[in-house]
């Protein structure tokens, strides 16, 4: 009996597009399943990046491998009170491991001095987002990850309930 190989299609590349993409690699790597998976971007591969590559990307971390203070306090201020308390939690509970799965890939962060004397801290990937879309880009390629750019995807066709594929 022949295998089949599985198909994702993941969109956009900026950090959660890449983000997906590469941990979807990882995992399927390590458990031994056959799938083929496919980036599209619809800007050129020189612009591609998405917001990410202009965020300074700064995150609520006191370092790398801790939260800071009132994390889950300031995102809850953040919402207005009407946040998802266990969305919070979760975030939470994957910060660091988040961290530790992007400086895995190459991506190092640094504490903004400026940030030491003005509200909670953060810290930043050093060269910004525009660090974390070439890194991760970078190991989504030598994941065998497929990435289309100028790819814009225009609908998401249905059947039976289910995403059957994409234009």
């Amino acid at each position: 009996m022949a295998s089949r190989t599985g198909k994702l299609v993941v969109v956009g590349h900026g950090a959660a597009g890449l983000a997906a993409a590469l941990s979807a690699a990882e995992e399927t790597r390590r458990g031994g399943a056959a799938i083929e998976i496919t980036l599209l971007e619809k800007a050129r591969e020189e612009e591609a990046g998405g917001n990410t590559r202009f965020s300074p990307s700064y995150m609520r971390m006191a370092s790398p491998d801790r939260l800071a203070p009132g994390f889950d306090e300031d995102l809850r201020e953040a919402a207005g009170g009407r946040g998802d308390a266990g969305y919070f939690r979760t975030l939470a509970e994957h910060a660091a491991p988040t961290m530790a799965w992007l400086q895995a890939h190459g991506v190092a962060f640094s504490i903004p001095s400026y940030y030491l004397s003005v509200g909670p801290p953060r810290i930043q990937p050093v060269g910004g987002g525009g660090a974390i879309v070439e890194r991760l880009g970078r190991a989504a390629k030598a994941a065998n990850v497929s990435i289309r750019f100028e790819s814009a995807a225009r609908r998401l066709f249905v059947r039976r309930g289910r995403i059957s594929g994409i234009e």
